[in-house]
């Protein structure tokens, strides 16, 4: 799977009700070493809908203290986080999920 086939993925329960589109993709780095390559990755959430940018500038995080401009900004429009634990099937243009 390529990461391209995720990116604007619709995501839809199990139920078939809507959450939104993947906006980013977060990885871990707890694999063995690759020869050549370094370590390896594997995808720990998705990050589906709105605020993703605020997610990505690292505003989602507790431990950052942010301008109250931009708390204002992304404060209220933080993204669905999914864990890669909760997909159930990655098809074409959309992603199943288990209810959260």
């Amino acid at each position: 799977m390529r990461l391209s086939e995720l990116l604007t993925s619709e995501v839809v329960t199990e139920g078939g009700k809507r959450v939104g589109h993947v906006r980013d993709v977060r990885f871990v780095r707890d694999g063995p070493p690759l020869p050549g390559f370094g370590p390896t990755y594997r995808v720990h959430e998705l990050l589906v809908g709105k605020g993703s940018l605020g997610a990505r500038l690292g505003l989602d995080r507790e431990h950052v203290r942010r301008p109250w401009l931009l708390r204002v900004i992304f404060g209220r429009r933080l993204p669905e986080r999914v864990p890669w634990s909760a997909v159930i099937s990655v098809s074409e243009g959309r992603v199943r999920v288990r209810a959260q």
